[in-house]
């Protein structure tokens, strides 16, 4: 099992986008379409999730809700850097508290598995047009399927892991 988190993979993959790339083309759709083909690719390849929250399907296609709010806020604009993260903790004195952690790429790029993993498709998607791999997304059976609902505005209609490994090694991306 992994110990990565959807947001832990986002972060890498806009570290990776931005320091190892050099591309100013990452906007908050862009990034959870990349999100979502780094772990259905990672699930037919592995057998196992890369993260475990879910990815939803939304009206433009898969979503990590966690990972959509942290990054929302750039709107149609270019994501420049990876977002901290925060752990709750217990203070000496007995109360909670909370401390920021700084994004540090090198938890994922010393799993070489991983980090092959995730620029493998980072290198493959990042110069596509965001809404190339919503339509992309919409074409695949398992959004397609529920399209009537999402649109009608039913909220946590989430991808199955099993459907999407399936999906996948019947449709490589590469």
């Amino acid at each position: 099992m992994n110990n990565y988190s959807a947001m832990d993979v986002a972060n890498f993959i806009v570290w990776y986008a931005n320091n190892v790339l050099n591309r100013k083309s990452l906007t908050p759709l862009k990034l959870q379409k990349i999100l979502y083909y780094v772990q259905g690719t990672f699930l037919a390849d592995h057998n196992r999730p890369l993260f475990n929250e879910a990815i939803q399907k939304w009206q433009y296609g898969p979503v990590v809700p966690s990972v959509y709010f942290e990054f929302k806020d750039y709107g149609i604009s270019h994501i420049d850097r990876p977002r901290s993260t925060f752990s709750f903790q217990q203070s000496e004195e007995g109360g909670l508290g909370f401390k920021f952690d700084d994004f540090d790429h090198t938890k994922i790029a010393v799993d070489s598995l991983v980090f092959n993993h995730i620029s493998k498709v980072v290198e493959l998607l990042i110069d596509e047009r965001p809404f190339d791999l919503v339509n992309k997304t919409h074409a695949e059976i398992m959004w397609s399927r529920d399209q009537e609902k999402i649109l009608n505005g039913i909220r946590d209609i989430e991808y199955c892991n099993e459907e999407v490994a399936q999906y996948f090694k019947e449709n490589p991306l590469f």
